[in-house]
């Protein structure tokens, strides 16, 4: 697939997208319908923009991811304020993972070649959004009430499946094919959602809805990103490994 493929591939899936939120929307009072179409079209300019520093490059990338990481250290910092010295064992435990997956998510940045971060970051971005428009549209059973109420089964069962069929679309971006592929594109989704659940677990602690407003609609940056955040920082051994092996 060529760079050109792959934007009217995303240009198309938006536009599904669009097509599902308005049906979606039918069920929602109008506050609710203009709140989402916030976050819908924020979330257009913020898939382009990482998309625009991989066309830059590796040293464009890893500023994304400094920049990514420096504001989530603030929002983190504010949030563990908030959960208070009573609980100083879980704030340790959310600094060590903080700085753990952040240090995985630079390496990840770095060693993988800009065509492999697209990829790595389109199917994070599938994931999320098919999660949230089939949530939305189908949603019935939720997946873990006490720690993320609006996460449901059918929800991530969407997520997953347009996630690996996007993954499989534009897997010449990835170097992998065949069994690889289909566990690569499991790994990610994995490990976005591992991301997503250990920041819906700190915000829970902490007693607040988003880490911030820095993004219309989106929240803070960790919001946004901390699906990205896991599943890079995650997938680090493995690309370390990989780095590693003759040849």
């Amino acid at each position: 697939m060529t760079p050109g493929a792959l934007l009217t591939l995303i240009l198309a899936c938006f536009a599904l997208g669009a097509v599902l939120m308005a049906l979606a929307g039918r069920r929602v009072d109008a506050a609710t319908r203009r709140a989402r179409w916030l976050k819908f079209g924020v979330y257009f300019l913020i898939v382009h923009t990482v998309l625009g520093c991989a066309v830059m490059g590796t040293a464009w990338l890893f500023a994304l991811g400094l920049l990514i990481l420096a504001a989530g250290a603030r929002e983190l910092r504010d949030a563990l304020a908030a959960i208070g010295a009573r609980r100083s064992a879980n704030r340790a435990l959310i600094v060590a993972v903080y700085a753990l997956l952040g240090g995985g998510f630079l390496f990840t940045l770095a060693r993988l070649a800009p065509a492999q971060t697209v990829f790595l970051y389109i199917v994070i971005a599938a994931f999320d959004g098919f999660s949230q428009v089939c949530g939305q549209l189908l949603g019935r059973h939720q997946l873990v009430p006490r720690l993320s109420p609006g996460k449901t089964v059918e929800g991530l069962a969407g997520g997953a499946l347009g996630a690996l069929a996007i993954a499989w679309t534009i897997r010449g971006f990835s170097g992998l094919d065949g069994v690889a592929l289909a566990a690569g594109a499991a790994l990610i989704v994995a490990g976005a959602l591992a991301g997503d659940l250990a920041a819906s677990w700190v915000k829970r602690r902490a007693g607040i809805k988003d880490f911030s407003a820095l993004l219309p609609g989106q929240g803070g940056m960790l919001d946004r990103f901390d699906s990205f955040i896991g599943a890079a920082g995650l997938l680090a051994p493995l690309v370390w490994f990989g780095s590693q092996a003759p040849g």
